[in-house]
């Protein structure tokens, strides 16, 4: 079973680049999400704006990866209904809206 080290650390990051005006169309997203690339797509696209080096770091590529990639054919067309993103450039909050999908199943059994 695969780990998801460094997720809550790629939601950050995403977080940053949403905050940056950056952009990724939802196809794109689904695109590599199919592919089970998504982190290296991200890594590479916005070398530049982040503070994080996922590929080369500490982080599990793989476990992430495959973590995105059970959504593929899961969503494709349904991000409205699913996860209220009604913009086609929203590929990047598509991203945050799985990992609350992790969250949200998790969190039932967390006691505070």
């Amino acid at each position: 079973m695969a780990k998801l080290t460094g997720l809550g650390l790629f939601v950050l990051e995403i977080t940053a680049l949403i905050s940056a005006g950056k952009t990724v169309t939802i196809e794109e997203i689904e695109k590599h999400i199919d592919n089970e690339d998504v982190i290296e797509f991200i890594t590479e696209r916005f070398k530049e704006s982040l503070n994080v080096d996922f590929i080369n770091g500490i982080y599990d590529v793989e476990g992430l990866n495959k973590y995105f990639g059970n959504y593929s054919g899961y969503i494709n067309g349904n991000e409205s209904r699913k996860y209220g993103i009604v913009k086609k450039n929203d590929g990047l909050l598509l991203l945050i809206s799985l990992v609350s999908d992790k969250v949200e199943t998790e969190c039932r059994s967390w006691e505070i």
